[in-house]
């Protein structure tokens, strides 16, 4: 897992460690970088790296919440269009973790900030329905990105959005913000 503290200096060797795999990533593919490979372009030490990465599917896991958190933060009124949108100017990242089998990844980040979203919530008195409707969301964004990658991003964000998984999910997402 990720462990970053909250001073300026862990925040930016995060960064360039994330921009490091970025740029690692467009001329290998995952299974062929090498923390030293995102040290050297990054410009952290090994120990910089294993300060704040246990391994290098934790930076793929921090780059995944903070998609998934832009997401469900940017318009909260309509949390389904925010959703598909960051999905499409995301696309590699969500492809990089399709393309080595990690859509449990993708199921990890979207419960946990699904979760964080919950705990912002005002109390609605049924806790129980809301952390079933997250797992479900969860789910479902999930099989729909995976699906999407795996027919090699055919349909455009309207396609998806009006296919009967994407309405189902726009349904659910809008049930979430209301129950809460």
């Amino acid at each position: 897992m990720y462990h970053i503290k909250e001073d300026k200096r862990a925040k930016a060797s995060v960064e360039l460690i994330c921009d490091g795999l970025k740029r690692c990533l467009k001329e290998k593919s995952f299974e062929s970088v090498t923390i030293s490979d995102i040290r050297r372009v990054s410009g952290v030490s090994r120990s910089t790296f294993y300060r704040n990465f246990d391994r290098i599917e934790d930076v793929l896991a921090l780059m995944c919440d903070r998609v998934f958190e832009e997401a469900f933060l940017s318009d909260y009124a309509n949390i389904s269009e925010a959703v598909f949108r960051t999905w499409f100017r995301h696309q590699e990242l969500i492809e990089t973790i399709v393309g080595i089998d990690r859509g449990d990844m993708l199921y990890a980040s979207l419960r946990r900030c699904t979760s964080r979203m919950r705990s912002g919530l005002p109390e609605s008195g049924d806790a129980a329905l809301l952390d079933y409707l997250a797992s479900i969301i969860a789910s479902s964004m999930m099989g729909i990105m995976i699906t999407w990658v795996e027919r090699g991003k055919k349909e455009s964000e309207e396609e998806l959005k009006g296919m009967p998984g994407g309405r189902r999910l726009v349904r659910l997402l809008n049930r979430f913000r209301l129950l809460g």
